[in-house]
């Protein structure tokens, strides 16, 4: 028998035909969406509409911006969605950039569109604009120091550069060495940019960005571009237009300048890469080295990783083999270091009760000699006056009545809540009624004052986050009272070197605070002249003491990298933390185990923060190495199944870095 439901009204088979196609990653957060879609091109945006343009369609009824990531030409159905407009008259998107994001969306289980949030800025009409307008700047001629004396502390520096000049991608962890960290930069990307490639160098704020784009300006006699976080939107859009075309062979700039899209990249060098201001906020939570080390792989790049004090990240890449360590000889790391000495338990009661005071007196005749010669450094672990109070008679933590945050007193006697800012004129303990507090931390501007009480003589400036020193201090005698970070250069360095509340980062219970506290450190002692003195007073472990005394990082973050591995965290393993209701977060853990072969590490309650919310709780699963690539694909799939089916979704962070 004959069909006829092909002669019904709306039984007709679609019919299709042969045209243009834009595959289009659509701006959409959702993980089962996160693929290219199919979009028709228009015959009035064929020109227009090419591969790595910014574009505008309709998802869903709402019209999103999307990128296309290829063009192609077959048969499709009439009904099939068109382009509306292309946004961008520049590529924004390479295929470089686009691959780079989905290996860290794939490694941090984000979506691609959530990282391209992260590496293309907002476009910017009149930046655009200007890019266009101007004419393609010749590529610089630069030469490769036959001998260079910055990295002749190296054993392979020169062997470094030569690699860099011949058109080579060597990956290098050094141990810097601040009166030559400058230049051992600027020779390498002389040797970089002499083999016609570009470089990108990133640091950890815009105040140090600045200050190497001027060095390279200055020594090298060429522009150079500054981008990242403290740069209008139009500079930033800018430089990352001008980066596309091929027009900007250097770029330094903050932890988003990790991700311009330079032509032919020769080079990215990380300053400081332990520093916490070079891992994004935002999810997928990346920090700089995990871009840069997917970018080299995309690209063929080389690495050059240069801090004081090394990260257990970078020393995992050594260990395997995939970059270089490069370290200083003890005599170069003699001449160009201070002399670091401990005053630790053993110390303070060779000293009697005055060895036990915050400040004690060993340390003062330190200030005092150093005054003789110039300025002093003191780095204390916390601003503010009393920046932590507890109950006196019990003990327990003082926190705001109204949110729960953390008190803090000033100088004269107030009390204010460091989250919300009210004040507190009575306070009582909730844990044993007592109405009376007490310091628990002392923080730089009490310490300010306790040096000028004990010092009358003797001018002390104090420099933090909230009142900072930006500008380079004359060589003359004085007491500079800094937190972390804080702490302003001086004319021909300091003369003594302090570092008091020892115990209060490195007895912390975190496993990254031994890592974190000899970064601090050394980078505020690396200000003191070569062979001048300088104290760490507090009771810290053993192991960190003697790297600080030896100046030997590269041997402490490798007895770091030990214990993680004896221990199964990260680097040695890729962990995951899922967070969310207890059923369901109990519901992705056991699929993970059973299907992706992961482990379970353990559950933890975390209390609701607002009332009438549900406590939820984080549970930690991990799997070796070798394995971690089937657990996130497993994990990457319960995502997309969740958000198909509008499943609440389990928050799931890969390596969460407030654990490591």
């Amino acid at each position: 028998m004959t069909s006829q439901q092909g002669m019904l009204d709306g039984f007709d088979p679609p019919r299709s035909r042969s045209a243009q196609i834009a595959r289009v990653l659509v701006d959409v957060d959702l993980p089962h969406m996160d693929r290219p879609l199919d979009y028709v091109v228009p015959d009035n945006l064929i020109d227009e509409a090419l591969v790595g343009h910014l574009v505008r369609v309709r998802f869903s009824g709402a019209r999103v911006d999307g990128w296309i990531v290829e063009r192609t030409r077959r048969d499709v159905l009439d009904e099939t969605a068109h382009i509306e407009s292309v946004v961008s008259s520049i590529p924004v998107l390479t295929p470089a950039l686009y691959e780079t994001a989905r290996r860290i969306a794939t490694r941090f289980l984000a979506t691609t569109s959530q990282v391209l949030s992260l590496a293309i800025p907002p476009r910017h009409a009149r930046g655009e604009r200007q890019v266009l307008e101007q004419e393609a700047p010749s590529w610089p001629s630069l030469d490769t120091p036959s001998h260079s004396r910055h990295w002749g502390s190296y054993a392979a520096g020169q062997a470094l550069l030569n690699r860099l000049s011949a058109g080579e991608s060597p990956r290098a962890v050094t141990t810097a060495l601040r009166p030559s960290m400058h230049g051992c930069v600027t020779d390498a990307v002389a040797a970089t940019v002499s083999s016609g490639r570009s470089v990108i160098i990133v640091a950890a704020t815009g105040e140090e960005a600045a200050q190497i784009a001027r060095v390279l300006e200055e020594d090298l006699g060429v522009s150079v571009a500054l981008t990242g976080g403290e740069a209008t939107p139009e500079e930033r859009y800018r430089v990352h237009a001008a980066a596309t075309l091929g027009h900007v062979p250097i770029v330094v700039g903050t932890r988003s300048a990790v991700w311009v899209p330079c032509a032919k990249l020769g080079l990215i060098v990380i300053c400081d890469d332990g520093d916490d201001r070079l891992r994004e906020r935002r999810f997928p939570r990346c920090d700089v080295l995990d871009v840069a080390v997917q970018r080299c792989a995309v690209e063929g790049a080389g690495l050059l990783v240069a801090s004081y004090a090394r990260s257990v990240k970078a020393q995992a890449l050594v260990r395997s083999g995939w970059a270089a360590s490069l370290d200083p000889s003890p005599s170069a790391l003699r001449d160009a270091t201070p002399r670091v000495h401990m005053h630790g338990a053993t110390e303070a009661e060779r000293e009697g009760a005055s060895g036990h005071m915050r400040i004690p007196q060993a340390a003062l005749r330190m200030i005092r000699q150093g005054l003789r010669e110039g300025p002093v450094l003191i780095q204390v672990a916390a601003s503010g006056y009393w920046p932590t109070v507890v109950c006196r008679r019990c003990g327990e933590r003082a926190r705001c009545r109204h949110c729960s945050g953390p008190l803090a007193a000033g100088g004269g006697g107030e009390v204010t809540c460091t989250w919300c800012a009210r004040a507190t004129q009575t306070w009582r303990c909730p844990h044993c009624s007592g109405t009376e507090l007490r310091a628990a931390r002392v923080g730089s501007t009490r310490t300010a004052e306790e040096i000028a009480r004990n010092l009358p003589d003797a001018s002390v400036l104090e420099s933090s986050a909230a009142h900072r020193i930006s500008r380079q201090l004359p060589s003359r005698p004085t007491v500079v009272v800094a937190t972390s970070g804080a702490e302003p250069s001086v004319d021909g360095g300091y003369a003594a070197g302090i570092i008091l509340d020892a115990h209060a980062l490195a007895g912390r219970a975190e496993l990254w605070a031994p890592e974190e506290a000899a970064r601090r450190w050394i980078n505020a002692l690396s200000l003191v002249r070569p062979g001048r003195p300088s104290l760490v007073v507090g009771t810290i472990p053993e192991a960190l003491g003697q790297a600080l005394v030896r100046w030997s990082l590269t041997d402490y973050a490798d007895r770091l990298l030990d214990e993680r591995e004896a221990l199964g965290f990260f680097p040695a393993t890729t962990m995951v933390a899922l967070d969310g209701p207890a059923a369901q977060v109990r519901q992705v853990a056991e699929q993970v185990m059973r299907e992706g072969g992961a482990e379970l590490v353990g559950t933890v309650v975390r209390p609701a923060t607002r009332e009438g919310e549900e406590n939820e709780v984080r549970t930690l699963v991990r799997t070796p190495l070798a394995g971690a690539s089937s657990m996130l694909a497993v994990l990457a799939d319960i995502r997309r199944s969740r958000s198909a089916r509008k499943v609440p979704l389990v928050k799931m962070s890969v390596n969460p870095p407030e654990l490591f």
